[in-house]
């Protein structure tokens, strides 16, 4: 999936200077007026960096539409709550977006962004602000769908109005109410498991003098990557792509890095990943969802040291993804995919 080219600089700050300009009188041929404006975008834009809440809502909306992507399940995800628009009605508000899956429907999706500590705390849903959304989606008699990002777990739910928890004055749901009735299914969404552990050797260039110091620590050049899975090398590069990213972005835990040596020769170091708590009555562990791996991915290039960088990047959603083929078991990798549905008759 690709991003349809756009010139903002060309377009968009015309818009803009046409939008402000409503509210403030602009002319196009008074200086002042030009000048007014320049002083203006600085000031919302300082205001904008020194608000943390504000831009980690924006970045949340920006990856969702990366996550969709990626995910492999949509054929257009476009932004829907931007544009001038008007209306006969009186209680409206556009959705964030509206995305087409590969069968051809269509959704209008709306995504909001939780930071909350505790995960039985109820997260918000004022009702006269569903109105407003629901009010557009019928309009447009397309469904709608609340994306909901759990940041602080990194998990994703799509919701619908129907799986929220009615209240006096609003809806609400927590993570619990939101696992049950995800439907992130929709977009692609699977939930992988694996044999542990998985493991990484960096093997040192024989070629090149790599010795260990008084210190304990090596510089060496690496001359080969091997792949472990369960001890067993896993040789196939598709397999191979799949279980560095999984290590990279999937949850299971980083152990201490191994130094590999023979007869004091050292060749290398090795990491090995391991699921928090292994199942005793099965051979597998989960290792995570695509779409937490996907939002792993992008915070790469979006945040550091949990303070947002950038809202959004110019890279396509598939290179935040792995291509795992939906049924793919796996060879040398073995590998499950789940893909979870919602239930619509749980109650929290």
């Amino acid at each position: 999936m690709k991003r349809i080219k756009r010139n903002p600089e060309k377009f968009e700050v015309i818009d803009l200077f046409t939008a402000l300009g409503r509210k403030h009188g602009y002319k196009l041929s008074v200086e002042e007026d030009a000048n007014d404006f320049i002083e203006r975008i600085g000031n919302s834009l300082k205001a904008s960096k020194d608000n943390p809440n504000l831009l980690h809502g924006k970045r949340v909306e920006s990856l969702f539409a990366h996550v969709a992507g990626a995910l492999g399940n949509c054929r257009l995800i476009k932004q829907e709550d931007s544009g001038e628009a008007f209306t006969t009605e009186q209680d409206i508000q556009a959705p964030d977006y509206k995305v087409i899956l590969n069968d051809g429907s269509q959704y209008f999706i709306e995504v909001k962004n939780c930071h909350f500590p505790n995960i039985k705390s109820p997260y918000p849903f004022k009702k006269d602000y569903l109105r407003k959304v629901e009010n557009y989606a019928k309009l447009h008699n397309t469904p709608l769908l609340f994306a909901v990002y759990f940041s602080r777990q990194n998990k994703w739910f799509l919701l619908r109005k129907e799986s929220l928890i009615e209240q006096k004055n609003r809806y609400v749901t927590d993570f619990i109410n939101a696992i049950a009735q995800n439907e992130m299914s929709l977009l692609g969404d699977r939930t992988i498991g694996t044999e542990p552990d998985l493991s990484i050797e960096l093997l040192a260039d024989p070629t090149k003098e790599a010795k260990v110091n008084e210190n304990g620590e090596v510089n060496f050049i690496i001359g080969g990557v091997k792949i472990y899975s369960s001890d067993r090398e896993v040789t196939d590069d598709l397999e191979k792509s799949i279980a560095f990213y999984l290590m990279r972005f999937g949850t299971w835990v980083e152990n201490d890095a191994e130094g590999l040596f023979d007869d004091g020769e050292f060749l290398g170091a090795k990491f090995t990943y391991s699921p928090d708590c292994p199942s005793d009555e099965q051979n597998f562990s989960m290792i995570g969802e695509l779409s937490s791996m996907v939002s792993a991915s992008y915070g790469e290039q979006t945040t550091y040291e949990k303070s947002v960088i950038a809202l959004d990047t110019n890279l396509d959603p598939g290179v935040f993804a792995v291509k795992i083929p939906e049924g793919y078991k796996g060879k040398g990798l073995p590998l499950w995919q789940f893909i979870m549905q919602p239930n619509p008759d749980f109650k929290g």
